[in-house]
């Protein structure tokens, strides 16, 4: 058999730095433990030098990793999902077979292993496994084909004996053959009282393992009613599924139950599918069973994607705005709420388009704005239909009415207009909106957007110069203008937008040193960085809320280069802060500002001073095991010692 591929020579050079940086200190720490603990069970390495292994975990899992200029990746079929413990592990292995000179094999492409891993980026169903199971099935079929009726019959009783469901489903087959469809129903609905029953005997934290309700032989039934021609009577009792999910929906925090209750909702979708009733019927159904659907359990089924004639989708529309109309004179209504309206008047939208009346549409639309304040669905249709001037008038006054109480709507439409005005290339306008945005909101992430279209027009100097001294000493021209009178954000630079409410402006304290610290960081300024780093330390409770470990690292590794004395610092109260906890989490993520002030050290020549440091911090934590453990590793390069 080949063996080790010369493109996994890269492995080898790695260091301990170089595992961490890849997977974390947490997934660096287990992916040594599941190593050392042997659960890495199989490892070939592929023709283009990456790594498969079949690794050991509450399952097998399988890893794929690779090495591409010095750096690590992986996928995984864990629920992680790529670079992850079992990687860890897996390149770790790899190395360990190295150093004792054994040869690692050489993969073939059509090997299940390689098949298995790379199932976590081509889709939950890898289309050669997928081929691999229709063939066994039709490889059954076949077989069973051959059988004599006497044969099936034992094969079907002996498993019926061993599977109580199987069991389970035949009966119902055999009194469902005798006509008897009420029966079963019958047994169906007691069946539910008792799973209802055993539900509301457990509060949200008992819903779990074992003592689950078990809905697998309530799916089971409704299955064996449908195989057997009788779809129309598992309509009923898909309204009451939901119905009576809603009255125990809030025990089931994990959602595991309504889980249960999908899969038998699309047992129920299916029967809608093969019933009686004329399509349009069919549509009132499905939308009236997405109504009671408040917890989003249901998974997406295929009705609304079907073929029905217009006429059918009129029918549909009628009934629809007749209840629609009808909801809003009784407060019970299905149709009432805000949420349920909105629903049903897409599925109403929809439902026009197919019939062929697109006309009815926009003045529907229209009404609905000014009844429940829908303007997005309003300017998205307008749009649709080429009128944009109408969809902008919309739009300015959606946002007047919505900006204090529904906020999220109002953002949306501003969204919409800032997407015509870069459709149209006009980057003046687009500018003005992102500077009002800014100004509004002063956020690094608005900060760089307002960058970005300012540089389009070529006015980014003038607008940072107004953005940074806004932060600085909270001067801003626009402030001081009537809040009757309209204006621009920055009058002489940008254009009035229409939508400027001065009062909107955020109040802030300036200066805003921990954003101004951010955009120093973004534009690479290491001076700026230090000087308001330390403005904001000076602000002792501001500093206390808002300076988080991420941001100091952030802050350290924007200075390291030119301050190195001052990285170090922060990594040191950073690193010693985490093993002051005395948890193994926290001592691994301690070591990861370990290392950096090992490389920082070692990068101006001060190397003896991280040997001291380290043998410091060994002396001092010489009774924590783990972080000694942790504190060797930081002692060592290569991970394979020459």
């Amino acid at each position: 058999m080949p063996s080790e591929n010369k493109k996994t020579d890269s492995f080898k050079e790695l260091r301990w730095s170089d595992i961490q940086d890849w997977a974390g200190g947490k997934a660096t720490s287990k992916g040594i433990k599941y190593q050392e603990e042997e659960r890495v069970k199989e490892i070939k390495c592929t023709p283009e030098g990456s790594l498969v292994a079949r690794v050991q975990g509450t399952t097998d899992y399988f890893t794929e990793v690779s090495l591409e200029n010095g750096k690590l990746s992986s996928i995984c079929t864990c629920p992680v999902g790529h670079d992850c413990k079992h990687g860890v592990a897996a390149v770790l292995e790899y190395l360990e077979q190295v150093e004792q000179g054994e040869e690692i094999p050489l993969i073939a492409e059509e090997d299940p292993l390689i098949i298995r891993a790379r199932r976590g980026y081509t889709g939950a169903e890898n289309s050669g496994i997928h081929d691999a199971e229709k063939s066994s099935l039709q490889n059954l079929r076949e077989y069973l084909e051959q059988l004599k009726k006497p044969e099936l019959i034992e094969i079907l009783v002996a498993f019926a004996e061993k599977d109580s469901l199987l069991g389970m489903y035949l009966k119902d087959r055999q009194n469902l053959a005798a006509e008897n469809p009420a029966g079963i129903v019958g047994e169906i609905y007691s069946e539910m009282d008792e799973l209802w029953r055993e539900a509301r005997d457990y509060d949200c934290w008992n819903y779990e393992g074992e003592d689950m309700p078990d809905f697998s032989d309530l799916q089971v039934r409704l299955e064996s009613l449908l195989d057997s021609g009788h779809p129309d009577e598992l309509l009923d009792i898909g309204k009451g599924l939901m119905d009576r999910y809603d009255g125990i929906a809030e025990y089931d925090e994990e959602g595991e139950i309504g889980t249960k209750i999908s899969h038998c909702m699309d047992v129920v979708f299916k029967a809608l599918s093969q019933s009686s009733h004329p399509a349009h019927e069919k549509m009132l159904y499905a939308l009236e069973i997405e109504l009671k659907d408040n917890y989003n359990i249901l998974d997406e089924h295929t009705l609304w994607k079907e073929d029905f004639s217009q006429e059918e989708w009129r029918l549909f529309s009628e009934i629809l705005k007749v209840r629609l109309q009808e909801a809003e004179r009784e407060e019970n209504g299905l149709y009432y709420s805000s949420w349920e309206r909105d629903y049903a008047i897409d599925r109403l939208v929809g439902a026009l388009k197919n019939a062929g009346l697109s006309e009815e549409i926009i003045p529907i639309c229209e009404l609905e704005a000014e009844i429940s304040g829908s303007y997005v669905r309003l300017v998205r249709v307008l749009l649709d239909s080429g009128e944009k001037e109408k969809a902008e008038e919309w739009i300015y006054r959606g946002i007047k009415e919505t900006c204090e109480e529904e906020p999220g709507t109002a953002r949306e439409l501003w969204n919409i207009l800032l997407e015509i005005k870069e459709n149209g290339g006009n980057w003046l306008f687009v500018t003005a909106l992102e500077t009002e945005e800014f100004f509004r909101h002063p956020q690094l992430a608005s900060y760089i957007r307002m960058r970005e279209a300012a540089r389009k027009i070529g006015k980014w100097q003038e607008i940072q110069e107004a953005a940074l001294r806004y932060l600085r000493s909270g001067e801003l021209q626009a402030k001081h203008v009537s809040p009757l009178e309209e204006t621009s954000i920055l009058p002489g630079i940008l254009p009035k937008t229409g939508l400027l409410d001065i009062s909107s402006l955020k109040e802030i304290e300036p200066p805003v040193s921990d954003l101004l610290t951010k955009i120093a960081i973004k534009e690479n300024n290491p001076g700026e960085v230090i000087h308001w780093y330390e403005k904001f330390k000076e602000k002792r409770s501001a500093a206390e809320r808002y300076l988080n470990s991420a941001f100091e690292n952030e802050i350290a590794n924007a200075v390291k280069d030119k301050y190195p004395e001052i990285a170090i610092e922060i990594w040191k109260k950073l690193a010693e802060s985490l093993i002051s906890e005395t948890k193994v989490s926290s001592y691994e993520a301690a070591s990861m500002y370990l290392r950096k002030i090992k490389e920082t050290l070692e990068a101006v020549g001060k190397k003896n001073e991280w040997e001291i440091y380290l043998k410091d911090a060994r002396e001092l934590n010489k009774r924590k095991r783990k972080l000694l453990e942790i504190l060797d590793r930081l002692g060592e390069d290569k991970i394979i010692r020459e």
